[in-house]
């Protein structure tokens, strides 16, 4: 039967994941055809409400700061641009007795702590280095020196601007978290809704085993293959975003290797043999957990008279590894092993490792 995986729910991922994987499902079926996934009836509405969420997700969040906000942005990065660049003077400035006595603070401190690259961060990160910007120039520059560079009424409009837009951008963001939240939700909401529609017909197509709809079934099966794949890329970026891999049990043969999973695990299993006397019968070799090769016989003791201790062997456990995605189990081969008219038990234990990233 062909069906859409189930084992991973998209509403685990956040607004731009589930808006990603919508706009990616939206190409496979535009490749494919509505038509041919007898999807023209849902495709309409679809689109429709996936241009909505993507303005929700993305538009609306990148309208975050206003005309007058990244206006007020570049004003405070422009000035903080000329602060230093006359900071730099410094080195060539005339004379100056108060100039000459802050040369090595401007050096070592104010040109070196405060470099041009950050007007090139994140808002709120360049809203706090500029504070400290403000605050440093106040208390390692003396009055005099300030003035001697011509700084005084940049330090103040840097302090006056930067403050308008902290202001601004703090208003701005408790508006968007008031009222984009629920409509976002009912967006997602509606929006899977589609989803779970598209989803049943593809799939009733897919199985259909009548032959008028032969084109469309093999052209359904084809899709359901790549929504599967997308489907596992989109839970592979939510563990990524998370950091955390699902741990999980792997299985082993007697050769340790792991034969499932993907992710790097290894194990070393290791074996022990015993011998008890010999009594003049030789039993068959046994196999031990965590392997599926016996050991080998022992030779050891022979039957007659009296009793003859057998011999011993030890089979060591090979060292699985493999890739896994829900954490590794290796093993080493077990097997029984016995001498001649003796028995021994052998067990390989295998390595269990957890994959965290």
């Amino acid at each position: 039967m062909y069906q859409i995986n189930t084992n991973f729910s998209i509403s685990r991922l956040n607004n731009a994941e589930i808006t990603a994987f919508y706009l990616n499902l939206q190409k496979a079926i535009a490749n494919a055809t509505a038509e041919k996934l007898g999807l023209t009836s849902v495709t309409a509405a679809y689109d429709a409400k996936l241009r909505e969420l993507v303005d929700r997700v993305y538009v609306s969040s990148g309208s975050e700061f206003t005309a007058s906000m990244e206006a007020a942005d570049n004003r405070r990065c422009l000035i903080f641009r000329r602060i230093r660049l006359r900071l730099q003077m410094v080195e060539v400035a005339e004379q100056n007795t108060a100039i000459l006595a802050c040369q090595d603070v401007v050096r070592t401190h104010l040109l070196s702590k405060y470099v041009a690259s950050v007007t090139s961060r994140a808002y709120q990160e360049r809203s706090s280095i500029l504070q400290g910007f403000i605050l440093d120039l106040r208390n390692k520059l003396t009055e005099e020196a300030i003035t001697a560079l011509g700084l005084a009424d940049d330090i103040t409009a840097l302090e006056t601007v930067n403050n308008e837009f902290i202001a601004a951008y703090n208003q701005r963001v408790a508006e968007k978290a008031e009222g984009n939240t629920g409509v976002t939700a009912r967006m997602r909401s509606e929006m899977y809704d589609l989803y779970l529609q598209l989803i049943f017909i593809v799939q009733y197509l897919a199985n259909s085993t009548d032959e008028a709809n032969a084109e469309k079934a093999a052209t359904c099966q084809t899709f359901i293959a790549h929504v599967n794949v997308l489907l596992s890329d989109a839970k592979k970026r939510l563990e990524q975003r998370l950091g955390t891999i699902t741990t999980g049990t792997g299985t082993t043969t007697g050769d340790g290797s792991n034969t499932s999973g993907n992710g790097s695990t290894s194990g070393n299993g290791s074996t022990s043999g015993s011998t008890q006397q010999g009594t003049g019968s030789t039993q068959q070799p046994g196999v031990g957990e965590g392997g599926e090769e016996p050991g080998d016989e022992g030779t050891g003791g022979t039957s007659g008279s009296g009793t003859t201790e057998g011999g011993s062997t030890s089979t060591e456990g090979g060292s699985g590894s493999g890739s896994t995605t829900e954490g590794g189990n290796s093993g080493g081969t077990s097997g029984n092993t016995g001498g001649t008219g003796g028995s021994g038990d052998e067990q390989g234990s295998g390595g269990n490792e957890e994959v965290v990233f």
